[in-house]
């Protein structure tokens, strides 16, 4: 067990760019060899090295070796995390300027980079972690000397297990829960009772109402903390939430392709004087069905607007939303 958390503790720190660590030179035989994501043959290729390259090999998966990312290998960040080449929050790094593409790992917080492009789509290229991990197949690569198996790769393999364990706490402790709206009155009527004391033990018919109140308050709960986890997905992106404006803004719904931010994915454009749409707000709301359902169409929306660190443009949070011909 102490030899699987110090194996876990290697890789998350090694993953995660803190330590950087030395390995065995090797070179490609191949006439272009690809790297993977992953020890595996249907892992993402993420590069590609011709004949001769140089590698540096920190240890053996299986048919594998484990490298150090080489300069090549591309690495792709949100770029609204990033302030003077320094990560402001945890930040996964992709393998392509797509919400969607494949994750190396996270950046934490703190942890500076060499930015080395970035696009008007809100994606930065930075400079591979030196510690940044890679595979490519044994059989191309010529190791200048033996090279033992990875520490790293081990837990791995023993993360799996783990998983399952984890699930099964969680339906344990969930089913308990379930279960508790099918007690007696009186279980339910406890809680309620606290609220207003001098009525609840007396009267048997508020009993049954002190039982259907806690069903429908999850409900409410539910409902409210929608706002609340938008306000989390703004702070990360170092918004002051004290700090506000209401406005109401006009013009034409679109939808932000590829954003790397999960609370800003639409935006209300407008016609410059050149009759050029340029951005006039991006619009965030608890209600993504509502902003969804007015993309591309003439819109006026009312709210509050933010100013994002870095942004020229102000998120505004709609609180009511108006099509518009």
């Amino acid at each position: 067990m102490k030899s699987e958390l110090k194996a876990l503790l290697f890789a998350a720190f090694c993953g995660t760019g803190l330590i950087a660590t030395a390995g065995t030179e090797g070179t490609v035989t191949a006439d272009l060899l690809n790297v993977r994501l992953k020890p595996e043959l249907k892992s993402v290729v993420v590069a590609k090295l011709p004949h001769g390259t140089k590698v540096d090999i920190l240890g053996t998966v299986g048919d594998f070796y484990e490298i150090s990312a080489p300069d090549r290998t591309p690495v792709y960040v949100s770029a609204v995390y990033l302030r003077d080449g320094k990560v402001l929050s945890p930040v996964k790094m992709r393998t392509a300027m797509d919400r969607h593409a494949a994750a190396y790992g996270l950046l934490p917080a703190g942890t500076k980079v060499k930015v080395l492009l970035e696009t008007p789509l809100g994606w930065a290229k930075i400079e591979p972690p030196a510690s940044l991990k890679v595979y490519t197949a044994k059989n191309y690569v010529k190791a200048a000397e033996p090279v033992k198996e990875s520490e790293a790769a081990k837990p791995a393999e023993a993360e799996k297990p783990a998983a399952p364990e984890a699930a099964k706490a969680v339906a344990v402790d969930v089913r308990p829960l379930e279960k508790a709206p099918e007690a007696p009155a009186e279980v339910k009527a406890a809680p309620a009772g606290e609220k207003k004391a001098p009525a609840a033990p007396v009267e048997v018919k508020k009993a049954p109402e002190a039982v259907r109140a806690p069903v429908e308050a999850p409900k409410e709960v539910e409902k409210a903390a929608e706002p609340d986890q938008l306000d989390e997905q703004l702070k990360k992106l170092g918004v002051d939430l004290s700090k506000s404006t209401e406005i109401t803004a006009a013009g034409y719904m679109v939808e932000i392709p590829n954003t790397t931010v999960e609370a800003v994915k639409y935006a209300v454009m407008k016609l410059d004087a050149k009759g050029q749409y340029v951005k006039s707000c991006f619009v965030c709301s608890s209600d993504a069905a509502l902003l969804k359902s007015a993309v591309e169409r003439n819109v006026k929306v009312t709210g509050r607007a933010y100013s994002v660190p870095t942004w020229k443009t102000p998120v505004v949070k709609v609180t009511a939303l108006e099509l518009t011909k």
